[in-house]
């Protein structure tokens, strides 16, 4: 062999190495939230890894293989609670081991996530305590006619940043101070309670964002978002609900496209989510939900075109997985386009989100005074605010409770009355 081309055989066999070889970590995330943290592995190319437990004292462990740590060096994150502490070392040359060692026993699950722009490869490891170590409280029934329980959930958050503004401004963040905002609001009002499906900065699945909602048996709920466009001129609030038929615009689709996907940004394993959805949207439940839905999202959007505008100036609908709960009325509101410069620097003033947050409690407030769900406990008050045709008495156990009779659907087209005085002495008896 020549010299010229032996030169290039050592040259080929350098690149080749470069490129099926070495796997680099290019950098590491801790996201902790209520029920479980997240730890992630930015990596250059599809590693072979191992993941195991070691005890006393407690760590989880993360052999990957022939990988190293980028050149630009990876600072481990910040310890949270149940993990004390991230370092790295090898055990043999050929092998880059991540330790996190723990306050407690754990039980994980792994899974690993190709590159989708502007993510790498991405292991991702969900932490949750040993089941024996924190087993959750029971929460008791929630009482008929107590208070209006919504759920008001941000959208994004931990490694989905959702749209991102020119100036930077990232929509999890901002989503998630209206929704504090709001969630304030409503529990300032008698009649109303509300939560969050998420916290702080970590991601939630689209699913367990209903399945939240559902567990604690909200009777409405409102995901919060401030999206972008392809357009940078595209401005405006807008209100969706679901449709089962596909968007009514344009922009709905794309919109609901787009938020469907995040689940690929936040890290989540395909295989175990999206059961069949068909069968339930048949639920005979779906067509009172989408009324009512309907129904509170035209508030909400009359109480928003007050302090701004409107992107559309009625209530749009589209297949947003986030609000596909069968038996819950269901929203979800656009805030504004984060892609518009004018409306990204009002997005993050404080007296906006304020402005947003009273607008859409507005709205709800509308929607309750209306809404059977949301009676007041007094018999009295109730027939006065909804008249006596929209309730019927029903005694269970010994125990005198008001029900809604299977034509609540539409109260308005009720034709029969219920005799007052009879339904008064059943229900005080």
């Amino acid at each position: 062999m020549s010299k010229v081309k032996s030169v290039i055989f050592v040259a080929l066999l350098a690149v080749a190495q470069g490129v099926l070889g070495t796997t680099e970590v290019d950098g590491m995330r801790l996201w902790a939230g209520p029920d479980q943290i997240r730890f992630v592995i930015d990596l250059t190319q599809q590693p072979q890894y191992e993941i195991f437990v070691l005890k006393n004292p407690d760590r989880l462990v993360i052999d990957l293989f022939d990988a190293e740590i980028s050149g630009h060096g990876v600072k481990p994150p910040t310890a949270t609670e149940t993990v004390l502490k991230i370092r790295t070392g090898r055990p043999d040359r050929y092998t880059l081991r991540v330790v996190l060692d723990l306050d407690r026993p754990v039980a994980y699950s792994d899974f690993l996530l190709e590159p989708k722009n502007p993510y790498p490869y991405r292991l991702v490891v969900d932490i949750s305590r040993d089941q024996t170590e924190n087993a959750k409280e029971t929460r008791p029934e929630k009482a008929r006619f107590k208070k209006f329980l919504v759920a008001v959930d941000p959208g994004h958050g931990g490694d989905d940043p959702g749209a991102i503004g020119s100036g930077g401004t990232q929509e999890k963040r901002i989503v998630l101070e209206i929704a504090q905002k709001l969630v304030r609001l409503i529990n300032s009002d008698g009649r109303m309670q509300a939560f969050l499906t998420r916290h702080g900065d970590y991601y939630v699945s689209l699913r367990s964002r209903i399945e939240i909602a559902r567990r604690e048996k909200a009777d409405a709920f409102i995901s919060i978002h401030a999206d972008a466009a392809k357009r940078k001129t595209a401005k405006g609030a807008s209100v969706f609900v679901l449709s089962d038929r596909g968007a009514s615009s344009e922009m709905g689709k794309w919109l609901a496209a787009r938020e469907n996907a995040s689940d690929l940004a936040g890290g989540v394993a395909i295989g175990d989510q999206e059961p069949d959805i068909q069968e339930t949207l048949l639920d005979m439940g779906l067509d009172w939900k989408l009324k009512q839905s309907k129904k509170l999202g035209r508030e909400i959007l009359s109480e928003i075109e007050q302090i701004g505008a409107l992107h559309s100036d009625q209530v749009e609908e589209a297949a947003f997985v986030v609000l596909k709960s069968v038996d819950i009325p269901s929203v979800l509101v656009e805030t504004g386009f984060i892609t518009n410069k004018e409306e990204e620097s009002l997005l993050r003033s404080t007296k906006s989100q304020e402005q947003i947050s009273r607008a859409i409690f507005r709205g709800l407030k509308r929607y309750c005074d209306v809404e059977v769900s949301c009676l007041k406990e007094n018999v009295s008050d109730a027939l006065e605010i909804f008249g006596p045709s929209n309730l019927v008495a029903k005694s269970l156990s010994g125990n005198h409770s008001l029900m809604l009779t299977d034509r609540f659907f539409d109260p308005m087209d009720r034709g029969d009355v219920l005799d007052t005085q009879s339904l008064k002495r059943s229900v005080v008896e």
